[in-house]
């Protein structure tokens, strides 16, 4: 077991509560299967509420969890890394974690691109993790890294930032966050559609208003209207975008190709395809990232 460098002490805490609305996370799920196919496999993922999401996952799919880790598990999430200013950059920090070849902020660390031989899974996301956090932007953020299964705590190899920290207890959402979280896993929930990444609420008709990103790595997947504001932000005083980096991937997006991407995944006649598309879809209640169509495994 290597030291730990001063920025690298575990701080043992009780049970830290994070308000609603103020906490991003991405964590780190280890599978405890007995079904050696399955056993110590990883899944990177996003949330705003750690004790739902794992739940969900638990459950499967049809209760929101990921198609990737149904009936893989039981999965423990044993590390969670906490304190982004937003859902956009926690979700930038996600699909780098999950697609370390792809990110263009670790082509610097050719060595992350595959797992060594004889590495575990966590040992493999440990590492990617480890040259991550002090890589920018993510090195200038006030980070936590919190260790929440102690069986898997260990030190870094590379020093951490020194405004940075890790901690080892649980974390939980107020009261209000937990008494909804009562109400998501139900047999209904196998009705649910996906959750937009940019504003976070159920996209209610996913066949008219989510679009994704044409990188078919990339899983976002956004209200049409929410994803026009974004890539608008940088064009003041327009209302169509021209085009623009995804929010995730950050691959070079058209507009027009968006909406024939969309098109084509439709199956809209030809013959429909110069009609306007319909840019109207309020968001109506906030809730974790469900389960949604996987684009690549």
């Amino acid at each position: 077991m290597n030291s730990y460098a001063p920025q690298d002490a575990i701080s043992e805490q009780a049970e830290t509560v994070a308000h609603k609305g103020h906490f991003y996370g991405v964590y780190l799920l280890c599978s405890q299967s007995l079904d050696s196919r399955y056993r110590g496999k990883c899944y990177v993922g996003f949330t705003v509420n750690p004790k739902r999401r794992i739940r969900q996952h638990n459950l499967g799919c049809d209760f929101g969890g990921a198609r990737k880790t149904s009936r893989k598990g039981p999965w423990q999430m044993v590390m969670i890394v906490h304190g982004f200013p937003n859902n956009i950059v926690a979700l930038q920090f996600e699909w780098a974690w999950q697609q370390p070849a792809l990110s263009t902020r670790l082509k610097i660390y050719p060595e992350l691109k595959r797992k060594l031989p004889r590495e575990t899974y966590f040992d493999y996301n440990f590492r990617i993790l480890s040259r991550m956090l002090g890589v920018g932007p993510w090195n200038r953020l006030p980070l936590s890294v919190r260790w929440l299964e102690t069986d898997y705590e260990r030190a870094f190899n590379v020093p951490l930032p020194n405004h940075m920290e890790i901690v080892s207890g649980k974390v939980s959402i107020s009261a209000s966050q937990r008494k909804r979280a009562d109400d998501t896993v139900a047999p209904a929930a196998a009705a649910w559609a996906a959750e937009c990444h940019l504003c976070m609420q159920p996209i209610k008709q996913p066949e008219r208003s989510r679009l994704g990103c044409t990188n078919p790595t990339c899983r976002l997947t956004s209200h049409m209207l929410c994803l026009a504001n974004y890539l608008l932000s940088d064009e003041p005083g327009h209302y169509i975008p021209i085009g623009g980096e995804c929010p995730l991937c950050e691959t070079r997006l058209s507009w027009a190709a968006l909406l024939q991407h969309k098109r084509l995944l439709s199956g809209v006649p030809e013959e429909l395809q110069d009609q306007d598309e319909d840019l109207s879809d309020g968001p109506d209640v906030d809730s974790d990232v469900e389960c949604m169509p996987e684009l690549s495994d």
